[in-house]
């Protein structure tokens, strides 16, 4: 038995339906093979702990605790197109942790590299995590982050290996402490605990 017929007003819903799933689907596939040619606008991208060698297995690893042992990481990079872009260190949840450039004009095809201290802009080194660096290009109205990821270990430092220096100084708890008092205005100091966000 036949089912009902639709009114005549609903029979050129599924035609048209049909054709505008194909028209999109081709649009969605010329678009990816577009941009598979089109060439990375960022790469040759590289992140080295302070001291680890280039094949060092670690060397996406940093402890910034100051004993001079993987205090920083260095990030490095290669823009294909030249823009004005931020560069961020990005925690977990999209949590802003550290604005490395600001508005920095990053020229094609050159090789740029930025240092962070392991610290937040607030001047606290934040708990032991994985990061990612997200760079915000602004000519080009795209947001881009980096493959791969900077773990930092956060704990105390037991020795140093800083020259002239004797073993066994503060350990970060110590330090995050003492940056609190001196940013406090109603300390005995009035000096601010904060850094400036543009490292490049």
């Amino acid at each position: 038995m036949a089912g009902p017929e639709l009114p005549g007003r609903f029979r050129w819903l599924a035609p048209i339906t049909i054709g505008l799933l194909f028209v999109l689907t081709v649009g969605a596939f010329g678009l990816s093979q577009r941009l598979k040619r089109e060439p990375l606008v960022i790469d040759r991208v590289v992140y080295r702990a302070a001291g680890a060698r280039e094949n060092d297995p670690k060397r996406t690893v940093f402890t910034p605790n100051g004993d001079c042992r993987r205090d920083s990481m260095l990030i490095g990079f290669r823009t294909t197109r030249s823009d004005l872009a931020d560069v961020d260190i990005i925690g977990r949840g999209e949590t802003l942790i550290r604005r490395l450039a600001t508005d920095r004009f990053f020229k094609r095809y050159r090789e740029h590299q930025l240092t962070w201290d392991g610290r937040k802009d607030n001047g606290n080194v934040p708990q032991t995590g994985a990061f990612r660096v997200r760079v915000t290009m602004k000519g080009l109205d795209r947001i881009l982050y980096l493959p791969g990821k900077i773990r930092l270990h956060r704990f105390p430092r037991t020795d140093s290996a800083c020259g002239g220096e004797r073993s066994g100084g503060p350990g970060v708890e110590e330090a995050d402490a003492g940056r609190a008092a001196e940013s406090d205005p109603t300390g005995p100091s009035s000096g601010s605990g904060d850094r400036s966000g543009d490292s490049g």
